[in-house]
């Protein structure tokens, strides 16, 4: 028989949750484990926690110092002012201008619409458009062209520094070139070869004393812009290129050489580039780089064909509003005193119209000449030579 201990069933059945209750002394202990534990537990999380806050902080620290320390650009044409360009630091600007002139300049009413192919009013770059034939044809015969057009400019001073102001995408706009032909000093206006009433237009100008030439639409980089009808592309062949230059220069006379107009993509195509070469010093016209692509090629080509030939400095207009274009005119000025010569190009927005108007009294007052570009890019010989010859032209 089995020996009885003396303590009921349930008792030696207890469970350890019931041997501790029963006593104070064990749930004291029992506590204090399950204290120990939970704030062992509760600092490894919090330790965590902190690290994880602190590589956060850290990164966010580090994410701020880059920003402070990166340089932010804005597009041109926006909010940015061109900087002075020097020979050996030329700039793209072409693909930056954020604006089609057409749109840019307002142009007016319906029959001063540029001419386009095929009848509709898209302006199609890309087509080989037939332009209508010019007023007059072109003459070639007796003095080259940036002679027998070139305004008449003053004998060249020794040490007097001088200055070109080309105005770009003339032509659109009759009521601009009225303000235009208010501006005080000389300007040489480049017109664009699919505008209206070219003739007349540039004689007008002429007979101001102002100095034309023929603003060539190529092809930009992108599609940023159409450059116009008629406009030269690099997927052209040379004979459409060939065809396409001399559909454009025979839309008028009177002008004395070309510059381009876009053409970021266009002037950077040697092959190409040769071809229009040839055909302007056939027309002996002279050639003004836009320099709208740092890798351009037209410089280089006219001079190797004995072209008269320059490159723009500055743009005076990436931003249009009054007093940065004054600001762009003061490096006009800076560098023009330092090298004696710059060439600015701008375009007929009524604020810089405005702004020539403020500041060429002024700049004439501190002792610097305006020229035509003609006189820019001509040596002094062939400058005598156009003063000498004014009385022979209209």
């Amino acid at each position: 028989m089995a020996k009885k201990t003396g303590k009921p069933d349930q008792e030696v059945n207890k469970g350890l949750f019931d041997t501790v209750m029963e006593s104070p002394t064990r749930l004291a202990v029992f506590c204090g484990a399950v204290l120990m534990i939970s704030l062992a537990g509760g600092m490894l999380i919090g330790s965590l926690l902190k690290s994880d806050d602190k590589s956060v902080q850290v990164a966010k620290e580090e994410a701020e110092k880059q920003d402070k320390n990166q340089s932010y650009s804005p597009p041109v044409y926006v909010q940015e002012e061109t900087p002075v360009i020097r020979p050996t630091e030329r700039l793209d600007n072409d693909e930056g201008r954020g604006q089609s002139p057409v749109a840019a300049l307002d142009h007016t009413p319906e029959k001063e619409k540029p001419v386009n192919s095929g009848g509709d009013e898209r302006i199609d770059g890309n087509s080989l458009a037939s332009l209508p034939p010019a007023d007059q044809p072109a003459s070639y015969d007796g003095d080259p062209a940036w002679i027998k057009y070139a305004a008449k400019t003053p004998k060249k001073v020794e040490g007097v520094p001088r200055i070109a102001i080309v105005i770009d995408d003339v032509g659109l706009n009759s009521k601009r070139i009225d303000a235009l032909l208010a501006v005080p000093e000389i300007l040489t206006l480049a017109f664009l070869p699919y505008a209206n009433n070219l003739d007349q237009n540039v004689a007008r100008i002429r007979s101001a004393g102002h100095e034309a030439m023929l603003h060539l639409p190529m092809e930009p980089v992108g599609n940023i812009a159409d450059p116009g009808p008629n406009a030269l592309f690099k997927k052209n062949s040379l004979a459409e290129i060939r065809q396409k230059t001399i559909a454009n220069l025979d839309r008028f006379t009177g002008y004395v050489g070309v510059n381009n107009h876009m053409g970021s993509k266009f002037t950077a195509y040697p092959e190409g580039m040769a071809v229009v070469m040839d055909v302007l010093k056939e027309r002996q016209v002279l050639f003004l780089d836009s320099k709208t692509a740092a890798k351009s090629a037209g410089y280089r080509l006219a001079k190797e064909r004995g072209l008269p030939a320059g490159i723009r400095d500055i743009f005076i207009d990436n931003e249009i509003k009054v007093p940065a274009i004054l600001r762009q005119l003061e490096k006009v000025e800076d560098l023009a005193g330092r090298k004696g010569l710059a060439i600015a190009i701008g375009h007929p927005h009524r604020e810089t119209i405005e702004a020539l108007k403020l500041w060429m009294p002024q700049a004439v007052k501190r002792g610097y000449q305006f020229v035509p570009i003609s006189a820019a890019l001509l040596p002094q010989s062939s400058s005598n030579t156009i003063a000498n010859q004014e009385e022979k032209r209209p």
